[in-house]
């Protein structure tokens, strides 16, 4: 079989096999929602309370209220509803109602018990609770909804930033440049929106991807995962969208404060076409919604710069994101959905522009890779001091020396889906979508003259704080066909399922060096992107090596510096079988098997092609079990398959292999009184060719990654959580998320190199934490904190080799942030607006994020920033 046949072959064979996977696996719902079995009792003798009504209200106010009446055995199943809050009213003739509010989990039958009081002369019982434990949830998840975004100023400073979200999560180490690292990974986070996944986005890219805006609520899962879970493992985002209310909704935010920052937005929902309930009085549901969400923000403080005072130094930045929901009920039976997303992006690449005295020893930003000091000269403690670089130059910062480089960003996805009704206890999921993504740097930067050389051959150049002037530009379109059916029967919930992706991208990279130093990091990467020249070497035939340890390389007179292109293309495949079974009140158990197969080839303009292929089996089995009333623990084995990342290989042309893992969890979550939890969890990860994404050029920050394969690595945390819910969502509130994680590598990269013992992105310590309070008008109060103890890649050390230099002793740097929000009535200003004050990192810390970075380059925090929000309904 030739290889240009291969993907074709392949592609019927899987089409055919997840057709079989849908014919003979029953058939279900999507993965966002889930059903509610509701068994009530008479209180006093616990014996089953036949008739009794059941009303569920989505809290989202979308759906209209879905209406239950008890059997003989005093039970109701619901029809499948979406996996946030419902409020459930329970009544009989005889008892008091009783009123709760119930989270549904995504594909399962949550068991729910209710005791009814029977109705007395003298004592009236009035009952109001909430079940905040998901009992039948096998996953390690956290909830977070808009009621969270709204009383935290988690993402005041950046309403686009769903990684500030994210964050609030156990597990999650923030990073710079829009990165969060889940569980000792450096991304690999596969996003499901209304139970379709996502196709993957091009990483480094500086805009948002989707705008928490667009979120109802959102399921954060870090283990425990379903076999429908899949492609990018390290954490999944299953997020429910918002969706066209029952009652009209137009409202307008207008955003403005320090560094220049603007955002404004508007949102307008509603539906419309034949009313669904005829007879309603008021607002009715409707067969046709629609949400739309617009969003647009600019700053002069865009990304965390590379020095703490200087923080605007070529730092603009300008996103927008356009989302659009649109969704129509044909029938009983079938639901046809439209999702529209477009985030296009503009940012400065941010210039050195001097660190304060206090780096001296390990570079102030000057010079290549910015280890120079301001004087000029680089401190070195071993090594030639003759080596090509080693004497002091004194060169302006890439501020002063007029530096400008921009990145534009394109992120758009469209998806079409069908959710088909087949029976009572029968549904089905299937959609089609594609993604458009893009990212470019444009380069506007003075330029050296590349045909000035020395005696030797090398450039008269020989450092520049500007690097290079690069043109850089990739673009990746996917496109996928996915579906699912699930059969809820008794205590089984069975489903199957397949997704069908097809990749493919082309790429091109021109670096040209404004210095020596930049020429040979250059050709130390790869001499295809080099001009024409050869290895310099001594009379004896060494060769040379500069102050960074490079080879000299001789560029030979005229040649110019080439333009390599690399034409992408493969498939992401993957079909699932499993059940939820709810063996008894107390025990549930997800078990089942994914297959997995990814096939990527490189074909570079220079040089040969090159491909990778590989299928994976993965059993996977997730247990919880009711420990007490109020206290579930679970367990988990997964064995995981991550497709690599859309970046370009170590190599650029050449292929990244799947990283392939063994997953263990185990957690304790207690539910304390009606409004508080509590969970303590322990997980192990044991990674084979682990993904991690860096610089493609070592030590410069231009926006150019690539991705590496470490032979293997491991990573074990604890996490400890809690969350407290406001009573009717009025008076105090509060969450505490605080992780302690080791992630290690080993064994070779893909380069051949040695993998580093530590990653650079490991952070032992993670606190994220928050408190609110809510008055009965809704105006409210709000703080959060966030404190890391420190990146590996904090610690403050020069690139060069031959400088063993460390500050505070080459500890790492932790660093912290407190935001603070003061929101008014959201009807204070004539029974429509609402005003918020938000205050980003009230202390103005600026410590160091990274310092020369294998990902992001050297990054401080942003300082404080001040923001007003006008905003309400108009």
């Amino acid at each position: 079989m030739n290889d240009r046949n291969y993907p074709i072959n392949a592609a019927r064979a899987w089409m055919l096999g997840a057709a079989l996977c849908l014919l003979t696996g029953g058939a279900a719902y999507g993965d966002v929602v889930g059903r509610l079995h509701i068994a009530v009792k008479d209180a006093d003798t616990e014996k089953p309370a036949a008739g009794a009504a059941v009303t569920l209200h989505d809290t989202a106010n979308v759906r209209p209220d879905v209406t239950l009446k008890t059997d003989a055995s005093g039970d109701a199943v619901s029809p499948p509803l979406e996996n946030h809050a419902w409020e459930v009213s329970t009544s009989g003739d005889s008892f008091e109602t009783d009123h709760r509010t119930i989270t549904v989990a995504a594909d399962t039958t949550t068991n729910v018990e209710v005791l009814l009081e029977p109705k007395t002369e003298k004592v009236i019982k009035i009952k109001d609770s909430r079940n905040l434990i998901r009992q039948s949830q096998t996953a390690a998840a956290t909830q977070r909804n808009r009621d969270f975004l709204n009383k935290y100023p988690a993402t005041a400073g950046n309403p686009q930033s769903l990684p500030k979200l994210l964050i609030t999560n156990p597990g999650f180490v923030e990073s710079s440049v829009n990165v969060v690292h889940p569980r000792g990974e450096h991304a690999s986070t596969s996003i499901y929106l209304d139970g379709l996944a996502l196709p993957g986005a091009l990483q480094g890219r500086a805009g948002a991807l989707l705008s928490p805006e667009a979120i109802q609520s959102a399921d954060i899962l870090t283990g425990g995962y379903a076999p429908e879970y899949g492609s990018e493992t390290a954490a999944i985002l299953n997020l429910t969208l918002r969706a066209g209310t029952i009652a009209p909704l137009r409202t307008f935010s207008l955003q403005g404060g320090e560094y220049g920052t603007f955002d404004g937005g508007v949102t307008f929902g509603g539906q419309g076409g034949p009313t669904l309930t005829p007879g309603v009085e008021g607002p009715a549901p409707k067969r046709f919604r629609y949400l739309i969400d617009l969003n647009t923000r600019s700053t002069d403080n865009a990304l965390e710069p590379p020095q703490p005072d200087d923080q605007t130094a070529h730092n603009f930045g300008r996103s927008t994101t356009l989302f659009g929901k649109f969704d129509y009920i044909a029938n009983d039976r079938n639901t046809f959905g439209v999702t529209l997303n477009a985030a296009p992006a503009e940012t400065q690449i941010a210039n050195r522009a001097g660190l304060p005295g206090k780096y001296a020893t390990v570079g102030q930003g000057f010079g290549y890779g910015g280890a120079r000091s301001a004087d000029g000269t680089i401190v070195q403690d071993a090594g030639s001091p003759d080596a090509l670089g080693s004497g002091t130059i004194a060169l302006p910062s890439q501020q002063a020396a007029g530096q400008d480089i921009v990145q534009t960003d394109t992120n758009n996805f469209g998806m079409i889906n069908l959710r088909h009704t087949f029976s009572d206890t029968v549904t089905g999921l299937f959609g089609i979508g594609g993604s458009h993504s893009g990212l470019d740097l444009h380069n506007h930067s003075p330029s050296i003259n590349p045909n000035s050389f020395n005696p030797d051959g090398t450039l008269t150049q020989t450092d520049n704080s500007i690097e290079f002037n690069p043109t850089l530009n990739r673009v990746y379109d996917q496109t996928e066909f996915q579906g699912s059916v699930t059969a809820s029967l008794k205590s089984h919930t069975f489903k199957a399922g397949f997704e069908l992706q097809e990749q493919r991208g082309n790429e091109s990279y021109q670096f040209v060096p404004q210095s020596q130093l930049a020429l040979d990091a250059l050709a130390a990467v790869d001499t295809r992107l080099a001009p024409a020249g050869t290895i310099q070497t001594d009379g004896e035939g060494n060769t040379v090596t500069d102050v960074l340890g490079n080879p000299v390389y001789l560029a030979t007179p005229g040649a110019k510096t080439p333009t390599l292109q690399v034409h992408r293309s493969g498939y992401y495949r993957a079909a699932y079988v499993q059940d939820t079974w709810s063996v008894n009140k107390r025990f549930t158990l997800n078990y089942g098997l994914r297959l997995d197969s990814y096939h990527q080839k490189q074909e570079p303009s220079e040089g040969e092609d090159n491909s990778i292929t590989k299928t994976e089996l993965s059993p996977r089995i997730n247990a919880s079990y009711l420990l007490a009333k109020g206290t579930v623990g679970r367990l988990s084995f997964n064995h995981l398959f991550t497709q690599p990342p859309l970046a370009q290989g170590a190599i650029v042309g050449t292929a990244i292999k799947p990283e392939t893992l063994d997953q263990y969890d185990a957690s304790v979550e207690h539910q304390i009184g009606s409004n508080q939890t509590v969970k303590m969890a322990y997980y192990y990860k044991n990674i084979r060719n682990q993904d991690d994404t860096g610089i493609l050029i070592p030590y410069t920050q231009i926006g150019a990654y690539t991705t590496l394969n470490y032979q293997y690595a491991s990573v074990h945390g604890f996490e400890l959580s809690y969350d407290l819910a406001p009573k009717n969502n009025v008076g105090f509130g509060g969450y505490i998320a605080y992780a302690n994680s080791l992630a290690k590598a080993g064994g070779v990269d893909q380069s051949g190199g040695p993998a580093p013992e530590i990653n650079d992105h490991d952070q032992r310590n993670t606190i994220s934490a928050g408190v609110s309070y809510t008055l009965p008008t809704q105006a409210s109060v709000g703080m959060d904190v966030y404190y890391g103890s420190g990146e590996e890649s904090s610690t403050l050390g020069s690139i060069y080799g031959a400088n063993s230099n460390v500050l505070d002793g080459g500890k790492r740097h932790d660093h912290s942030r407190v935001n603070l929000r003061l929101a008014s009535s959201p009807t204070m200003i004539d029974g429509k607006v609402g005003v918020k004050l938000d205050i980003e990192n009230i202390f103005d810390s600026r410590d160091v994020l990274n310092f020369n970075s294998g990902f992001s380059g050297t990054r401080f925090e942003q300082g404080r920033r001040v923001l007003l929000t006008v905003g309400g309904k108009f």
